[in-house]
């Protein structure tokens, strides 16, 4: 029954969305991200619909807070991830949401609002996905290839030895050694993953609302997760972020990567 819920609660998300979509000024958070009038509408809409279906399950968001736990249930929200391709008139961002049971992720949902297309998955019933006017169908990651082959998704390269401050992670290494390196960005680039478009995608820095779902999609799909660490237990809590079409691909990047340091959000 959550999947019908969840769809209606988008369908209201998606009527802000896209009301202010090449419209919404910009603002800035005091940790530097980007935020819209459309972010926090969105994600209001998305609080209520939560709550009324579920009164007594917990909210983690990105614009309005909550406590992520390792007991009982915990719904991840992201109203708009990739809001500065959604400022600029881009069709590369989307809603994320997810449900933790006790710490970890069972459901999450991917949906591209402006593409009208949404990537879902359960634990246990595999991953499927949704456009207007079809069935949903069943997706799954693409056939092993070696990073020398790979196509690889990169959102940014914040926390990478790529900037003129270095930081920790060797995205360079990254650049030379995969097949393709493609600036897909954000959300959008793991349903590519999850369909089979390119073989991995990387983050260098994320939060809970923007892995859960990802986790979930990923793996029933097919694919293996980690952060650039290689940690594969608690993903939710990692700060960085690797979904990879088999666990051979996945261990490639994060050797490549070579991160020196891991952090976690205390529970």
């Amino acid at each position: 029954m959550a999947l019908p819920r969840l769809f209606t609660a988008m369908k209201a998300s998606d009527a802000i969305i896209l009301r202010h979509y090449r419209h919404a000024r910009i603002h800035h958070k005091p940790d530097g991200s980007e935020v819209t009038i459309a972010d926090k509408g969105a994600e209001r809409i998305l609080r209520e619909h939560l709550g009324s279906a579920w009164p007594h399950d917990r909210v983690l968001g990105e614009e309005y807070g909550g406590k992520l736990t390792r007991s009982g249930r915990c719904w991840l929200v992201d109203p708009i991830d990739g809001t500065a391709s959604y400022v600029l008139g881009v069709p590369m961002f989307g809603t994320l949401i997810c449900l933790l049971i006790d710490g970890e992720p069972v459901l999450g949902c991917i949906h591209l609002s402006a593409l009208q297309e949404t990537t879902y998955a359960a634990t246990g019933f595999g991953c499927w996905l949704k456009r207007p006017g079809e069935r949903a169908r069943r997706v799954r990651v693409a056939s092993p290839r070696p990073l020398s082959q790979a196509q690889v998704g990169l959102s940014n390269i914040k926390n990478s030895d790529l900037l003129r401050n270095a930081g920790s992670l060797r995205l360079s290494g990254l650049l030379r050694n995969a097949g393709r390196l493609r600036l897909v960005g954000d959300c959008v680039q793991y349903a590519l993953v999850c369909r089979g478009a390119i073989d991995a995608a990387v983050d260098p820095l994320m939060n809970p609302w923007d892995i859960g779902p990802l986790v979930v999609c990923i793996q029933e799909a097919g694919g293996a997760v980690s952060d650039l660490q290689g940690e594969t237990t608690r993903v939710v809590e990692r700060r960085s972020f690797v979904a990879a079409s088999s666990d051979a691909l996945r261990r490639a990047i994060c050797r490549e990567v070579r991160a020196r340091s891991s952090q976690r959000i205390d529970p």
